[in-house]
């Protein structure tokens, strides 16, 4: 069984989000899949249509080799584009709720049952039963963290001229992340207001391993964006390559579609590296509770007692 309750540092973090993958990986993904499956085809769907006639406009030329005015892409389709833009935005804004519940959800029937065949009845039923602190948790954060990061991001571009300005920056993703992450978990998971799971996960981010914990996170994110971006980089410049080498040095209007479908291969990954960053930090989360509350050690101490009667 995988031990979510223990005290790790920075390797730990990181070694452990990998150790549950290799234990989990098939049926995490495969339930996944299954749950989402529907919900991120349709939201596929919906940004292929907005993204190719978007990407075939601004790449679509006349016979001078002279681009259309984007301009005119929307005030003749002013109607449809915006239906289309904000049916997607609600579904991306539902899926992504929805999605970063998954790992989280999945974290806890570990921690009850320690078993690895969980079916998607059975996680999907336990979303269900969060499905009200999930919602309030996204609706709370467009007014919460959203203007914070927006002002720290703000702040640090101002002092860009500054070292610290620059350092600012490079810590506000991972900061921002962990913070976000740890308030989400104790407000799912402890009976505590909004503004509370803020402050205890601004108390899990600046404890005494705040660099064991930030480092970990910006290694993970750094890693999955990596990969990601050599996964959609790649065949968007071989496609660059082999279009103007076969043509005329132009790009056509079929290209708006080739950048579409790459744009959506990356959509998809990004949904799903969201998942690993989530279980990363659930290592955090499962460690601090071992910190504070020593649940795996007196978990140990009821077995031996159960064995010595």
């Amino acid at each position: 069984m995988f031990q979510l309750y223990k005290q790790r540092d920075f390797s730990a973090y990181i070694s452990d989000t990998i150790a549950f993958f290799k234990i989990y990986w098939k049926n995490f993904f495969g339930n996944y899949v299954v749950i989402t499956g529907g919900v991120l085809a349709l939201l596929c769907v919906f940004y292929f249509f907005i993204f190719r006639d978007l990407f075939s406009s601004i790449f679509n030329t006349d016979n001078q080799g002279v681009g259309y005015d984007i301009s005119y892409y929307f005030s003749d389709n002013s109607v449809m584009f915006i239906s289309m833009m904000v049916i997607a935005g609600l579904l991306a804004i539902f899926f992504s709720i929805f999605s970063i519940s998954y790992p989280v959800v999945y974290l806890k029937l570990v921690e009850e049952t320690g078993r690895e065949d969980f079916t998607a009845s059975e996680i999907f039923g336990r979303i269900k039963s969060f499905l009200p602190k999930i919602i309030r948790f996204g609706l709370y954060s467009l007014i919460s963290f959203i203007p914070i990061i927006i002002v720290a991001t703000v702040f640090s571009a101002l002092l860009i001229m500054l070292v610290v300005g620059i350092f600012i920056l490079i810590l506000l993703i991972p900061v921002a992340s962990v913070w976000i992450s740890q308030s989400f978990y104790i407000y799912i998971f402890e009976n505590v207001s909004f503004i509370e799971a803020m402050r205890q996960g601004w108390d899990i981010l600046f404890s005494k391993k705040f660099w064991h914990i930030i480092g970990s996170a910006a290694v993970v994110y750094l890693v999955l964006n990596v990969l990601q971006t050599i996964i959609t980089m790649v065949p968007y410049i071989i496609l660059i390559i082999t279009m103007l080498s076969t043509g005329n040095g132009k790009l056509g209007p079929e290209f708006g579609i080739y950048v579409s479908i790459v744009y959506i291969v990356s959509l998809v990954l990004s949904y799903i590296t969201s998942n690993i960053l989530m279980v990363n930090q659930g290592m955090v989360y499962y460690s601090t509770l071992e910190q504070v509350n020593h649940t795996q050690a007196l978990s140990e101490i009821e077995l031996i007692g159960q064995n010595v009667e």
